[in-house]
């Protein structure tokens, strides 16, 4: 959940199309029961989280259009994908790390406003790239300001692939060597050749 994707930049040209789609599979996911097999999602983890999650949900009902409602009038837990569409980039839904499947969709019509909009936020840990564009997706990728960018994929890799992000989300690296880093202290011996004399 640390590095769900929570905020959608997608080029104006493709937007509308591609939220049609969007909102077709996201009603597919629905939150309930553990342990009924029609559940495709699990619930929030407790109430208290879940009523920071439905504060989100209500300011963002007055900061952007609610594309897909995910809320549950019989389980305040089971909240299910929630889409808002045009919402201020300011607005704290934006934002904030909100650890619940809410999605906040914002159009952009050039790399560079892609590039700002991506970029502006106090935290950095992953990124993605979705493009047929090679070169565009080695461009953006270069420019974005987050611990892992993923090309065409999102939260992929493995232990061998470092995990860590910039800003406020955290300077070290789980996965990979270079978690080694945090665990061990670093020093140096030197022994002059020839002894002493």
């Amino acid at each position: 959940m640390c590095i769900a994707g929570t905020r959608l930049l997608l080029e104006e040209s493709i937007a509308d199309e591609f939220l049609d789609l969007l909102k077709q599979q996201a009603q597919n996911w629905q939150p309930g029961h553990p342990l009924d097999p029609a559940t495709t999602m699990g619930t929030l983890i407790d109430c208290a989280h879940a009523d920071s999650v439905h504060s989100f949900i209500r300011e963002g009902e007055s900061k952007g259009q609610l594309l897909l409602d995910g809320r549950n009038a019989e389980l305040a837990a089971a909240i299910g994908p929630t889409i808002f569409v045009d919402v201020d980039p300011n607005a704290s839904l934006s934002r904030e790390e909100i650890f619940g499947p809410v999605l906040v969709v914002t159009r952009f019509t050039s790399e560079e406003q892609a590039l700002q909009l991506a970029n502006d936020s106090q935290y950095g840990l992953g990124a993605a790239v979705w493009t047929r564009d090679l070169s565009r997706a080695h461009r953006m990728s270069r420019r974005l300001k987050a611990g892992s960018v993923f090309v065409n994929n999102y939260n992929d890799g493995d232990m061998t692939v470092p995990f860590g992000g910039y800003k406020q989300s955290g300077n070290g690296r789980d996965k990979s060597l270079h978690a080694l880093e945090k665990i061990h202290r670093t020093e140096n011996y030197l022994d002059k050749p020839g002894g002493l004399k």
